[in-house]
């Protein structure tokens, strides 16, 4: 059964800090010893494959969103791109992003109009990193890992809405915090995302055990 993991968009009716869209369940394949299978050099080489409906502006967002990643997270992305196809346009559900996998692709669709008027460029750039921080989850991170980088997540401020804050689940939890971590942004006063809190360690040394994955995997 596919994947499916979405990033919020703010409701509107209530107040901007409310979120209410549904997050729908995650699945990982594999176990903590032999983590996700390997990708091929081929896979590596290939890079972001865009729909032909997406127009070249907004690639060329996509790209320079990506580019603004701290190295090791561009790095890591690099690893994993080769398997996404980037649409771009409405998502429904009140979320302005959705990566969904069933099987060795990875789909990701990104609202970056709602996301562009509402947020600016800063919340484009959350947007992209959120949504290619869950297939570097699925891909390349191990069972493991997953664990050691969520145990430094604190477990939220309340349980809003029974999906955001404590109740955020682990994949949503990551993807945020790897967002984050890649732009070194803890999104203060950028009313976007699970409201999941920064990580009780700096950004850079969260995200160490992230680093050295992508050296390893360069490697491997």
């Amino acid at each position: 059964m596919g994947t499916r993991a979405r990033f919020y968009l703010p409701a509107l009716a209530l107040a901007s800090l409310l979120a209410l869209a549904g997050i729908a369940s995650s699945h990982r394949g594999g176990g903590v010893a032999t983590g996700p299978p390997p990708i091929s050099e081929q896979v590596r080489r290939a890079g972001l494959h865009f729909d032909p409906t997406v127009a070249e502006a907004d690639r060329q967002v996509v790209l320079a969103a990506i580019a603004s990643a701290r190295p090791d997270a561009r790095a890591l992305i690099d690893l994993v791109d080769g398997l996404v196809d980037v649409h771009v346009g409405p998502t429904g559900d009140r979320s302005v992003g959705l990566t969904e996998t069933g099987g060795a692709r990875y789909s990701v669709t990104l609202d970056l109009g709602t996301v562009s008027r509402r947020y600016g460029q800063r919340g484009i750039e959350r947007l992209v990193l959120h949504e290619l921080g869950h297939v570097v989850d699925f891909a390349l991170v191990p069972e493991s890992l997953d664990r050691e980088l969520d145990a430094g997540i604190p477990a939220g401020l309340g349980c809003d809405q029974g999906v955001l804050g404590g109740c955020a689940n682990r994949n949503e939890r990551f993807a945020e915090t790897f967002a984050k971590w890649a732009l070194g942004d803890i999104g203060v006063s950028l009313n976007i995302g699970y409201k999941v809190p920064p990580p009780r360690l700096p950004l850079e040394s969260w995200g160490a055990p992230l680093a050295r994955l992508a050296t390893d995997a360069r490697a491997g």
